[in-house]
């Protein structure tokens, strides 16, 4: 218990000094959820899952060293995959963190099994393109975003809510405006880790080509991001107009509210606003990763 205690703090920690500004409110609702939702139980298990899925999208994105013993962050994440289909013999901190986050969620009678399978599963897709800037298809990248984003983060949290999980279709477009507020604020840092996260169709559409994909400031990037933001101004729209259907608790609104919606709303504003609208040549292109 007090490895795990440590690896929260060390992980914290280092989410604090890499990116402060985007997790500092996100950790202290965390801390406020246990005593706001009077669950302890509960929010010891959403605090813990975090900080254990971060660590290992940190390791996939390079963000911290590779354990030692592996080949590669595919090779890593695989192994995790494989611990949390059968989670016996743990090898390492990671494996019993998790160990420790099923046993919290036995205790309020939940399995987190199948959600945290589709989390990992989107991590080796990143894990196994990571610095090639290889391009997909949008059907290809809204699967593994709705594996993560949607299938496996907000069906974990309707968990936590003591909510049907099923009605993480219902959330479906707050969660997809979320990844465009991540695809906007992490571009350059993607980009340079060799992921791209606009779909093979926008490319040929916006005449993106390889150069572009080198220089997040290219205005055919610029111009992608501001079509992106203007999107995700319209799924939270959407996200709006059906969150009724869902008849969500009082906690759970406020959740969506502060922690997801606003600061997506403030990232597609900021973009939006401060983008000026260039003449771009828009030749079309077939655009080939292979």
């Amino acid at each position: 218990m007090k490895d795990l205690k440590q690896m929260r703090k060390r992980v914290f920690k280092q989410m604090l000094e890499t990116r402060g500004w985007k997790y500092r409110s996100f950790l202290r609702y965390l801390r406020l959820f246990k005593y706001a939702a009077f669950a302890p139980t509960r929010g010891t298990f959403l605090e813990s899952y975090y900080v254990l899925m971060r660590y290992l999208d940190d390791i996939v994105d390079g963000d911290i060293p590779l354990p030692e013993g592996y080949q590669s962050e595919s090779e890593y994440i695989s192994e995790k995959l494989r611990f949390a289909r059968n989670p016996v013999n743990p090898k390492d901190e990671a494996d019993h963190m998790l160990l420790y986050c099923f046993e919290l969620a036995e205790l309020f009678n939940e399995n987190f099994q199948e959600e945290t399978e589709d989390i990992l599963n989107s991590l080796l897709f990143d894990a196994n393109r990571r610095g090639k800037l290889s391009v997909f298809s949008k059907e290809e990248l809204e699967h593994h975003f709705h594996l993560l984003d949607i299938q496996g983060t907000i069906r974990a949290t309707l968990k936590v809510f003591k909510d049907d999980p099923d009605k993480y279709l219902i959330l479906e477009p707050l969660g997809k405006a979320c990844r465009y507020q991540y695809d906007i604020e992490d571009i350059e840092a993607d980009l340079a880790a060799g992921y791209v996260n606009i779909p093979q169709e926008d490319c040929e559409e916006l005449g993106i080509e390889k150069a572009d994909l080198m220089d997040a400031s290219s205005p055919k990037i610029r111009e992608w991001l501001y079509n992106h933001a203007q999107d995700g101004m319209e799924l939270l729209e959407k996200h709006r107009n059906i969150m009724p259907e869902g008849n969500f608790s009082l906690i759970e609104k406020w959740t969506f509210l502060l922690v997801y919606e606003l600061p997506a709303r403030k990232v597609f504003q900021k973009l939006i606003s401060e983008t000026k609208k260039l003449p771009v040549n828009h030749e079309k292109i077939e655009f080939s990763s292979k």
